[in-house]
């Protein structure tokens, strides 16, 4: 009897499954088999090549290259907003970087706002080319009322690999 109720439910499963890929095969704008989550898209800036992740939209803040954040970074008008976890940005931020993680945005919003002048430029960025945490703070701040925003999509990991200064102090606690 167990056995007959166990193949029952394994033909199911499998009778869901061929159809599951039978629709996903001839439906318009099917699921891809393999995605491009992570994919780079390289757009050409007069002489400068800039990063941007596949799902950056026409309207969004600008991305920038590590020569144009090197160069922002000096700007005492500019503020670079680190949207990673507390942990990550421990290991090594950029130096004078605020801590602002966009999936827990909520709990530090409170802390961080007052910091966040609406007359400075902000940068925001991330790990880099696999993260797109940045992007996604730099749409919500663009909807906050933040007008002057570029994103350094190569992010921390591009700052590290170029022998910039990185900051290993710990971070405020959230809605610090």
């Amino acid at each position: 009897m167990i056995k007959k109720v166990i193949m029952q439910g394994l033909f199911l499963v499998v009778l869901a499954v061929v159809l599951g890929v039978g629709r996903n095969m001839v439906a318009p704008g099917g699921i891809p088999w393999v995605g491009d989550w992570g994919k780079v898209v390289v757009a050409e800036a007069g002489d400068t090549t800039i990063a941007k992740p596949a799902s950056a939209q026409p309207d969004d803040p600008p991305f920038i290259t590590l020569e144009q954040a090197t160069a922002l970074h000096n700007d005492p008008k500019v503020i670079f907003v680190d949207a990673r976890y507390a942990e990550d940005y421990k290991e090594g931020h950029i130096p004078g970087a605020i801590l602002l993680p966009f999936e827990m945005f909520d709990d530090y919003w409170a802390g961080v706002e007052p910091k966040l002048p609406k007359d400075h430029k902000i940068v925001t960025y991330c790990g880099g080319s696999d993260c797109e945490m940045s992007l996604f703070l730099a749409r919500l701040l663009r909807d906050k009322g933040y007008k002057d925003i570029d994103i350094f999509y190569g992010g921390a990991e591009q700052w590290r690999e170029h022998k910039m200064p990185m900051d290993t102090t710990a971070a405020p606690p959230a809605g610090a």
